[in-house]
């Protein structure tokens, strides 16, 4: 939080370098830029670091000048903290040393000469990552009680192993005690399931069976319809079943009641849902739904 209301950027990225009593020494740059500027090196995840965390020794007092691969880079050391550091592309001017000193509080005690520049080579972990001594904890006596901790902790860890063993021993034996009962069952249920298997099987062939067999042979409708028609002056022009269960007549009756035909064929035991629709010339239209024969029930499936 405190980068990110220093930084004259909105996308700060950053680095510290911690002393032993928690103070941190933080750079701060731009993570655009850096991306940028490292767009052509390889890989897909890149991490940056500062490179003044990498270079030198931490010091208690005074100041230092340290020349690095590219630059110089100048520190102010009090009380074991780092109080400023600053890079130049070259040799640092009296005149920039002075400022930098003034900077951090040391013109007075250090001059303003320029110092001779020491050779800051490039080290894998930085200088605030070493690794400390047993000293440097200071547990206050509290190392006295480390065996004891470290024994209850052992076993805990054992303790909580331990649940966690039996509890899988518990589930595989439940899991174990499932699968031979699901064996006894096996037997029987199996003869249940062959059984409806071979009932779904037989009633699927019945009804394909009764799918092949028409409602009524044509023969006996055409022998009703002339039994309906008789007494009239007619002609058939066309004779159509659409569906096995439907009929559909054309033909050429002047002079015919519609709704004396629909009652006469609704009386039928053949017919049901007669329709009639007059067309032009004496043309005349019966639909109706073929009533199967007694035993019979149509495509439906009981």
């Amino acid at each position: 939080m405190a980068v990110r209301r220093a930084a004259p950027f909105a996308d700060a990225d950053f680095d510290a370098a911690w002393t032993p009593d928690g103070t941190a020494a933080i750079w701060y740059w731009s993570r655009a830029k850096v991306a940028a500027l490292a767009s052509t090196e390889t890989g897909k995840r890149k991490r940056f670091v500062a490179e003044a965390s990498h270079v030198g020794l931490p010091r208690e007092e005074g100041t230092e000048l340290l020349q690095l691969a590219e630059g110089f880079e100048a520190r102010a050391w009090k009380a074991g903290h780092l109080q400023a550091s600053r890079w130049w592309p070259e040799l640092p001017t009296a005149g920039q040393w002075r400022d930098f000193l003034r900077g951090a509080g040391q013109a007075g005690a250090a001059g303003h000469a320029v110092p001779e520049p020491v050779a800051g080579p490039l080290a894998a972990t930085s200088w605030s990552r070493a690794s400390s001594s047993a000293e440097k904890l200071q547990l206050s006596g509290l190392d006295q009680y480390l065996p004891k901790v470290m024994l209850a902790l052992a076993a805990l860890f054992l303790l909580l192993v331990g649940g966690q063993i039996g509890g899988i021993a518990r589930a595989q034996l439940d899991i174990w005690r499932a699968q031979s009962a699901a064996n006894d069952l096996d037997a029987p249920l199996k003869r249940i399931l062959d059984a409806r298997e071979a009932s779904d099987e037989a009633s699927a062939e019945v009804n394909q069976l009764l799918a092949l067999q028409g409602f009524r042979p044509s023969i006996s409708l055409m022998a009703e319809f002339t039994r309906l028609m008789a007494g009239k002056d007619w002609q058939v022009t066309k004779w159509n079943q659409p569906t096995p269960d439907t009929l559909e007549v054309n033909l050429l009756a002047p002079g015919s009641n519609p709704e004396e035909l629909v009652s006469s064929w609704e009386a039928s035991p053949m017919f049901k849902g007669v329709t009639t629709e007059l067309g032009r010339d004496n043309e005349l239209t019966i639909k109706a739904t073929i009533v199967p024969p007694p035993g019979r029930v149509g495509s439906e499936t009981p």
